[in-house]
């Protein structure tokens, strides 16, 4: 959705400039962790699944992580493959962005399952594993309204901190980066099988981030579009706050 952050708060628009737009081949590149990952190969030469093979090498590591619910998984293999997600980065006692946006996947993920059923997986990772123990993340889940579909993350740090970089999930700068409290706000979405990949504000409207994932999710023929779009939640500054 090219539109998205048109009416975002100044210090969201950085934060969005400073990780980029999605490349030709969808992901976000991280910084100097993962290869960035070309344009994809004209048809006929090496097929259209040649941008797909390239983003599952370069962007999606097969890290081990738990769930909250206690269970030990892959990343790729587990939680990724095949799916069409909805990804972030948080940690339990974050009460800057974190809550703004545990309240809008809430939200995001109710008006999914009511339009297109349980298809969106949510995932989000923690950036302070220590802490943020299954237990920990378990009682953060109840706490925020989780579905069946949305799992909470945990694991080696230095596992994170690769995958955050693959993901894109990064500040340029360095010594923002470096700072947790400066965590990139933002959710990474994307339709695995056929290397559909976007990035959006997680303190946009809750309405635009739905629209966001149905742009990713459905074929392009079925994304809203135009005034039906637009006028769902008209574009002011209440919109972006909400």
């Amino acid at each position: 959705m090219t539109d998205s952050t048109q009416n975002e708060p100044a210090s969201t628009r950085r934060l969005l400039l400073g990780l980029g737009t999605l490349g030709a081949a969808g992901l976000l590149t991280g910084l100097g962790a993962a290869s960035p990952v070309g344009p994809a190969e004209p048809i006929g030469r090496s097929g259209p699944t040649s941008r797909v093979d390239r983003i599952r090498h370069s962007n999606l590591p097969n890290v081990s992580l738990q769930t909250h619910r206690g269970e030990a998984v892959r990343f790729y293999d587990d939680l990724v493959m095949g799916q069409i997600v909805a990804i972030n980065f948080m940690y339990t006692t974050c009460l800057s962005t974190c809550p703004t946006t545990n309240l809008h996947l809430a939200l995001v993920q109710q008006a999914l399952i009511e339009r297109h059923g349980d298809k969106v997986r949510f995932l989000s990772i923690s950036l302070n594993p220590e802490f943020d123990t299954p237990d920990v993340l378990s009682a953060y889940a109840a706490a925020n309204g989780a579905g069946p579909n949305w799992t909470f993350l945990t694991g080696r740090r230095n596992d994170i901190e690769h995958l955050r970089r693959a993901l894109g999930a990064t500040d340029p700068n360095p010594e923002v980066d470096r700072d947790p409290t400066q965590h990139t706000g933002t959710i990474i979405i994307g339709n695995e099988p056929i290397g559909r990949w976007k990035s959006m504000a997680a303190l946009a409207n809750p309405v635009r981030i739905r629209q966001a994932v149905e742009r990713v999710m459905l074929p392009v023929n079925q994304w809203p579009t135009g005034a039906a779009m637009i006028d769902e939640v008209p574009y002011d500054d209440s919109a972006s706050r909400s």
